[in-house]
């Protein structure tokens, strides 16, 4: 860890396999902080042996984002009783408007400043490296096709109660990794 920002929690949105977690652990190397990754919450559940953990798994593996009450309760706990002024690095938080609604109302209301970062690909590019990952069931045909509709069905919106806000900055996905990176940085340095 070598670098500060003024920022509090750093938001990577954008479609499956544009790149959030390898950006969200680039900026956790660089800045330090705690990586809230909604993904991550969801595979460990749908793991469970239990009615919630089945039904997240059935969900999960269908390509559909996590139910609003689920991530906003995930999304809150993060915010408020975690990891108090502590960078938050969210991987894919806030896909739903009315989640975007109450992370932006949070960061409002405890004077938390934020900042969005939409890596924006193209959906040729996400059929592409999803078949080249083939991380797991959902990077199979049907699950990325329901993923790029929640996406353009919900996500788009959220990405619009940020953009009312002044809180994104669009980046260009298909740029290399380290070119994303240096966009991210020079966003995170400045004051």
């Amino acid at each position: 860890m070598e670098a500060k920002t003024h920022y509090e929690s750093v938001v990577l949105m954008g479609k499956v396999t544009c790149g959030k977690g390898t950006q969200s652990e680039r900026i956790l190397k660089r800045y330090g902080g705690t990586v809230f990754s909604i993904g991550n919450k969801v595979r460990e559940l749908a793991e469970l042996d239990t009615p919630l953990g089945r039904r997240m798994k059935q969900a999960y593996e269908s390509g559909l984002l996590a139910p609003n009450w689920l991530a906003s309760y995930w999304m809150m706990h993060a915010l408020l009783h975690r990891h108090g002024s502590d960078l938050l690095i969210f991987e894919a938080v806030a896909r739903k408007p009315d989640e975007a609604e109450i992370f932006h109302e949070i960061h409002d209301w405890t004077d938390r400043p934020y900042i969005v970062f939409h890596l924006d690909i193209p959906d040729t590019v996400v059929r592409e490296r999803s078949a080249v990952r083939n991380r797991d069931v959902v990077d199979q045909e049907k699950a990325v096709e329901k993923r790029l509709e929640e996406f353009s069905t919900y996500t788009i919106k959220s990405l619009d109660v940020f953009r009312r806000a002044g809180k994104v900055v669009d980046i260009d996905g298909t740029l290399s990794i380290d070119e994303v990176t240096a966009i991210i940085q020079t966003h995170l340095d400045s004051e």
